[in-house]
């Protein structure tokens, strides 16, 4: 019997469907839904920007998300370093507003869904690891997940996060393309 399902998500279309589907499990079987995000850290503003609803942001969270990349750069070629112009990482405040409406969007449709038991959990810098930790802390008898994120160069060199989950998880993984 299914309990518990986790769902992982980073906004991705993969990421999307999979939440939709541990949804559906979760409103079919009465399980408790644990929806799992990491923070986007090697994400760039491009990608950043797609995944948030800009009226939903303060101003000067549009101002930081739209500037961050050209403000870095200011400041570094106003301290005479030069260098080829390279994607920075986003600013952690970036990255936790992002990460809110991440998770908010994926429990405004479980609540929809009439799914009554959410609950929403940020994991660490390694995602494969966060997801692994946070099935064994919640007890999930399901992980669901997408076969591809926003991730998808540094899964091809090192391997997917799915892959490893697949892998090494204590309960079924579903993977959704």
């Amino acid at each position: 019997m299914i309990k518990t399902v986790l769902v992982a998500t980073d906004g991705s279309n993969h990421a999307k469907k999979a939440v939709a589907l541990a949804i559906d499990i979760a409103q079919k079987y009465k399980a408790r839904l644990v929806i799992v995000h990491s923070m986007l850290r090697d994400a760039n503003s491009e990608t950043l920007r797609k995944l948030v609803t800009r009226k939903d942001l303060t101003k000067e969270q549009r101002h930081l998300l739209d500037n961050y990349e050209i403000d870095m750069q200011m400041t570094l070629a106003g301290s005479g370093m030069e260098g080829p112009m390279v994607a920075l990482p986003a600013p952690k405040e970036v990255l936790e507003f992002v990460t809110q409406q991440v998770l908010d969007r994926s429990k405004a449709l479980a609540a929809k869904s009439k799914v009554k038991d959410v609950k929403t959990r940020v994991i660490g810098v390694d995602p494969a690891e966060g997801i692994l930790d946070a099935a064994r802390k919640d007890r999930a008898n399901l992980i669901v997940m997408g076969t591809r994120g926003f991730g998808e160069l540094k899964g091809w060199i090192v391997g997917s996060v799915s892959h490893k989950i697949a892998e090494e998880a204590h309960c079924p993984v579903l993977t959704v393309k």
